[in-house]
């Protein structure tokens, strides 16, 4: 079996399980809100706006991974 089949198999067996096991709902109470919906939904949508927010951040800054190496090498041509 290829590594990367294993792997896919592994994190989409992980990914079924935590969906399967938060389920039930709860109610979420943001500032004068109040909110119905399953665990699982609020997780993904956490998640997908963290990701958003550091896009939108790093986007903004113009920050790059690798960014203060990059600096040091063309100091280092110039």
């Amino acid at each position: 079996m290829n590594i990367k089949i294993a792997f896919l198999i592994i994190i989409l067996s992980l990914f079924l399980i935590i969906t399967l096991q938060n389920t039930e709902v709860s109610t979420f109470k943001i500032f004068f809100w109040q909110v119905d919906m399953s665990h699982i939904v609020f997780m993904y949508l956490s998640i997908l706006i963290g990701f958003v927010a550091g896009f939108v951040i790093a986007k903004f800054t113009g920050g790059k991974a690798g960014s203060v190496s990059d600096k040091g090498e063309k100091e280092k041509i110039e």
